[in-house]
Parts: C-alpha cells; sequence; structure tokens
C-alpha cells in the first residue's frame, strides 16, 4: 500500500518519555513519515554509507478508511478500517545533531527502507485497540515490549487531535507511538516486530 501520508505520534508512552530523559508533553510531537519509506515482510532494512547508531521503534499503525477533519473523539474509531504493526527506523544520529541545531529531523525518520509495515487487518478483527501487547526483539532477544494501554494520549484523542489541524484521507496511515526499549540495530541483525492480535513483521538490517 502506498498511502498519501504517514502521521507519526512521538513520545506517547511515559516509559520513553523517561528513557530519553525528557520532560513529559503536554501534547505530542507530530511529524511525516514519505510513503517511499515502506517495506513489507522479509524486505530488507538499508543502513546507507555515514549513517550510525540507527533505532528501532515498534508502534500501532492505524489506517483510515474514510476521508475525516475535526473528528470528534467519540466518532474516532469509525474513520478506522485497518491496524498494522510498525517498526520506525530512525537514524538517531542523524535526529539528535538537527535536534541540537534546532532543525527539522525529518530526513532521520523518513530514510528508504525505515517504514517497516506488517500486512493490515481489519480493525473488526481486534478486540480492544487500547489493549494490545508489544514486543520487537532483535536477534531473539526481546529488546521492546509494552501494551497500548500505557499510551499517554490515548487513540480516540490522537485521531481527533491530528485531525483538528489536517485531513486524513482514506489509505492515510497514523502511528501511534513506541514504548520503552528502544535500541540499535546494525547490519546482519534480524528484527521482527509484533503486535497480538494484529501481526507481525521481521526483517533483517543490511
Amino acid at each position: 500500500m502506498k498511502p498519501g501520508k504517514i502521521v507519526c505520534i512521538g513520545w506517547n508512552y511515559s516509559s520513553h518519555v523517561s528513557e530519553l530523559d525528557f520532560q513529559m508533553p503536554e501534547a505530542p510531537a507530530v511529524f511525516l513519515k514519505p510513503s517511499s519509506c515502506l517495506i513489507s515482510d522479509n524486505d530488507d532494512i538499508v543502513i546507507p554509507e555515514g549513517v550510525t547508531n540507527v533505532q528501532h521503534e515498534v508502534e500501532l499503525a492505524l489506517v483510515f478508511g474514510r476521508d475525516g477533519r475535526n473528528i470528534p473523539e467519540s466518532e474516532a474509531l469509525s474513520y478506522i478500517s485497518h491496524v498494522a504493526v510498525f517498526n520506525d527506523v530512525s537514524a538517531r544520529d542523524m535526529q539528535s545533531k538537527a535536534r541540537s541545531e534546532g532543525n527539522p529531523w525529518d530526513l532521520s525518520k523518513g530514510i528508504d527502507t525505515f517504514g517497516p509495515m506488517s500486512e493490515p487487518v481489519p480493525v473488526d478483527s481486534v478486540d480492544d485497540l487500547q489493549n494490545l501487547d508489544l514486543e520487537l526483539t532483535v536477534n531473539g532477544e526481546v529488546r521492546q515490549s509494552g501494551n497500548t494501554r500505557d499510551m499517554i494520549f490515548p487513540i480516540p484523542w490522537l485521531i481527533s487531535y491530528v485531525s483538528r489541524y489536517m485531513t486524513m484521507e482514506a489509505g492515510d496511515v497514523l502511528i501511534t507511538g513506541t514504548p520503552e526499549g528502544v535500541s540499535e540495530i546494525k547490519r546482519g541483525d534480524v528484527v521482527i516486530a509484533t503486535i497480538k492480535g494484529v501481526g507481525t513483521i521481521t526483517n533483517r538490517v543490511v
């Protein structure tokens, strides 16, 4: 799939905010990833020459089934048709440098292959979006483990908040944040991101 836009939410789990030594946000950080970053199961995550400290971030992805603007929280979930597992791969060295210089850090998130996403499944097949176990392993070692109930900003609120500022169109994807445990991945690693009841995506780093 090639969504028109991938809207990402940063710092939406208190455990992740704490491990980065940031202050608890009053509103979520919102940024975009280009659809050209997307890859599928068993595709390679390719680290460009000169890029260091690339890190994984397992997240729940929401796929919009219809257009929406100024969506009320009470109606938010009705706009979501599918969900998927997403790995928000990030060039942390580039991101940190850009942030320290007061510059945008979209490039660190938008590199080709830095958006592994599982095959979306119908949202109706998932019992409770706000109670899903997320896990990410690297070479079989658990690096991230969390649950969507621990989000600072819950899913209906996020949908409403983002749609207040930009129209979400059918096919667009909203990525909802990552729990603690982000760490570096290197060439040769096998990264597996799983959300129970949603799916799994496996990628090798090259």
